[in-house]
């Protein structure tokens, strides 16, 4: 039984963990397979599915919380069929590790700040009155 601080497939022995991941990447397979083209369009979810043979349910552990979004919208877009075990415990576990985890910012650069940054237009007489300014105080700089 998995504990509050444990995430469920770290409670759970390696080889059930395998079988579980295996079981629900041959019910994801079959639901993809289903539409010719649909990894090419849910990539997450191709990744996914490979993923499980791979590594099991171990592997929903180990998704970056952004790609953890995607592949949980992916999912819940499809018709899954209710009588399928490991698809629905699957998204279980998807939408489980989703909320057990704080969404992280997404910085679309390394620079990150606090500071806030005024930007504005000007005219192109000003641009340049304002690059002669900074050439004269580098160059003042420099002769000093």
């Amino acid at each position: 039984m998995p504990t509050a601080s444990a995430p469920r497939s770290q409670a759970e022995p390696d080889g059930a963990q395998r079988l579980r991941g295996r079981l629900m990447q041959h019910s994801l397979r079959k639901l993809l397979d289903q539409v010719r083209g649909a990894r090419d369009v849910l990539p997450h979810l191709a990744a996914l599915e490979v993923s499980l043979g791979k590594r099991g349910v171990a592997v929903i552990d180990e998704i970056a919380h952004p790609t953890l979004v995607k592949i949980c919208s992916q999912l819940s877009n499809l018709p899954l069929p209710g009588d399928d075990a490991a698809l629905q415990d699957l998204l279980k576990r998807l939408l489980d590790a989703l909320d057990g985890r704080p969404e992280q910012p997404h910085y679309r650069s390394t620079f990150h700040s606090d500071s806030k940054m005024m930007v504005s237009e000007v005219t192109p007489s000003a641009f340049d009155a304002a690059r002669l300014e900074q050439a004269t105080t580098q160059r003042g700089g420099l002769d000093a």
